[in-house]
């Protein structure tokens, strides 16, 4: 009882004491309000100019709550020491907790240190050691610290906690844990309110099945968002994107990527580059447009496909079966033409009829998507001679790829090289169709139809099918004469990189020169309904003529410039793709190659 009326007293005698020491202190200094305390000490000779409070200490400052179980209070410059179970209450919602904190109430500085915790709302920053300025109500570490909110944890060697914007600055050592995602960077902020990350430095964003790495953008940890803008790349064991900046949304699975993009598909060893590539992770669908360019890349060579539109997606098509073969009476004809040259064929046990062997069936194939605003491919016509009994034995790949190329295509791998206005790869059987006066050049040799398809099979021969107009040309090693094959339709077998065997099915027309040990010795002009030519290196080693031959062999000095020619004869050299950055040529332009000469613009063909 007497100790509390003393403590009162004490109280008393203080405020009369501080009122008249120094001219006009009460006035300048807005003093320490003391609430509560057990005991209060004052000696100069243990603190000069500082009250000493202890037990269950509790006082105000200028609109700061503090309670704490020891403080000095000095009566010189309106600054407390505050130790013990420190807490500090600004507001209505900020608490401050710390072993020990250092207030100035002239600048509005707090330090608080060890075991330091800062709560504003939902928002909990941790440390050892945080300077706090009440006049902007800014928190700052240098000592690593964490803020953690209601979904994400994100610590920091370096840092500051902006209270009025809910926004927190992470430097140096940055790792974060959001409710989908981990995160390592240099340098971030987060805004607690929207949980937005905006990335201001290298930063990696990972789960257990993908990367995002960004040197500046933003995340939406709420709404899984993603905008990348500088060197941003996202990856997993499937695919590889990377661009000038990429969007994302994680929820709908919907991409896009802009300027120098870049789509790898990894187990079908495809990329898709292109200035615009949209990108479904749920449907699995990828559209490329601007520059854009395909690569089928491999151990050994590569192709490379450039076409105004370029579309991937899942091959889910339903596997088409191989044509049983049936053994069919021939009837059988003897040739005119030279022995050595053209051999006919007195009897033919096995033959495949085109009617047989051809009969077409179109598969409706929907591919419209909701997310990629683009025209669609109606259909695809699927021969069921695209596969033989050997393609069975292929493994495809377990998410095998349908590849749509639109319009102005052209191609170019080392050994093979190509146009046409549209096409389609089936990765599920590596099957190359197309369409619309398509063109194929090999070496010196030159294919083409109104429809080709190439199929790559696991076992030789690969096929290389012809429909309607079917013409195959040849140039000799003098570059002015050509060997020619007409018909109908044609198939090519490949054998090791090299055409080793034709059918030709109706209407069979071939112009070749006829050799000996002293070399050219005339020109064979021969017609058939289904011609059989045997290649060897490159050169006709043989033709076998299935049905009604007739031909003859025209002695060099007898050749007239009209029989060189079959009817429908165009080298189309001047439009072939001369290197991987010549499919980008368009009509009009021109271009040097290896050896610095000109080629010329495209000609000749339409809209290529």
């Amino acid at each position: 009882m007497y100790r509390k009326a003393e403590i009162r007293v004490l109280f008393i005698l203080l405020s009369a004491l501080f009122a008249f020491s120094g001219t006009g202190f009460a006035q300048t200094k807005k003093r320490v309000e003391i609430v509560h305390c057990d005991s209060l000490d004052y000696n100069d000779r243990i603190v000069a100019n500082a009250q000493r409070l202890m037990g269950n200490v509790h006082i105000k400052m200028e609109g700061v709550l503090m309670w704490c179980d020891s403080l000095y209070s000095y009566t010189n410059n309106n600054m407390v020491d505050a130790f013990g179970r420190v807490h500090i209450i600004r507001g209505d919602t900020l608490n401050m907790y710390a072993d020990f904190i250092n207030y100035n109430g002239d600048t509005k500085f707090a330090k608080a240190r060890r075991n330091v915790k800062l709560i504003d709302k939902k928002v909990t920053l941790t440390t050892d050691s945080l300077d706090y300025t009440m006049a902007t109500d800014m928190a700052s570490y240098n000592y690593s610290g964490t803020v953690k909110d209601s979904t994400n944890v994100l610590k920091s060697l370096i840092g500051q906690y902006y209270v009025n914007e809910r926004k927190a600055y992470f430097r140096t050592n940055v790792d974060g844990v959001t409710k989908d995602y981990k995160i390592k960077s240099d340098t971030l902020i987060y805004f607690t309110n929207t949980q937005k990350v905006f990335i201001e430095g290298p930063t990696y964003i990972f789960n257990e099945k993908d990367t995002l790495y960004a040197e500046y953008g933003w995340y939406d940890s709420s709404k899984n968002l993603a905008n990348l803008t500088k060197k941003p790349r996202i990856w997993n064991v499937k695919q590889n994107v990377k661009a000038d900046s990429i969007f994302y949304d994680k929820i709908k699975g919907e991409g896009l990527a802009r300027g120098n993009a870049r789509l790898e598909d990894i187990e079908n060893k495809i990329i898709v580059e292109g200035n615009r590539i949209e990108y479904n992770d749920i449907s699995k669908i990828a559209l490329a447009t601007d520059s854009a360019m395909l690569i089928q890349y491999s151990e050994t060579d590569s192709l490379f496909l450039h076409a105004e539109i370029l579309r991937t997606m899942p091959d889910t098509a339903v596997s088409r079966k191989s044509v049983p073969v049936k053994k069919l009476p021939v009837k059988t004809t003897s040739s005119p033409v030279v022995p050595d040259t053209l051999t006919s064929v007195g009897k033919v046990n096995e033959v495949l009829t085109n009617d047989e062997l051809r009969a077409d069936v179109s598969t409706s194939v929907k591919l419209s998507v909701d997310t990629l605003n683009t025209e669609m491919l109606d259909f695809v016509k699927l021969s069921n001679d695209t596969l033989s009994a050997d393609t069975l034995d292929i493994k495809p790949p377990k998410d095998a790829r349908l590849v749509l190329a639109y319009h102005k295509v052209r191609f170019f791998r080392e050994d093979m090289q190509g146009k046409c206005d549209s096409l389609v790869y089936w990765s599920k059987d590596s099957t190359i169709q197309m369409f619309t006066e398509p063109v194929v050049w090999s070496n010196k040799n030159q294919i083409t139809a109104n429809y080709i398809e190439m199929i790559n099979r696991s076992k030789d021969p690969d096929e290389v099918i012809m429909k309607d107009d079917a013409f195959i040309i040849s140039m000799e090693d003098d570059s002015i004469r050509f060997n020619q094959i007409k018909g109908k339709n044609m198939t090519g077998y490949v054998r090791n990189n090299e055409l080793y065997k034709i059918d030709v099915n109706g209407n069979g027309q071939s112009n070749y020169y006829a050799r000996d040990k002293t070399g050219i010795i005339g020109l064979n002009k021969a017609e058939s309904s289904n011609i059989t030519i045997h290649m060897n290196q490159g050169k006709v080693a043989r033709i076998v003529f299935i049905k009604s031959p007739e031909g003859e062999l025209k002695p060099m000095a007898d050749i007239d410039e009209g029989d060189k020619m079959l009817p429908g004869f165009n080298w189309q050299q001047d439009i072939r793709p001369k290197s991987k950055k010549d499919i980008f040529r368009t009509e009009g332009a021109a271009i040097q190659n290896k050896q610095g000469q000109e080629i010329l613009p495209l000609k000749g063909s339409t809209g290529n």
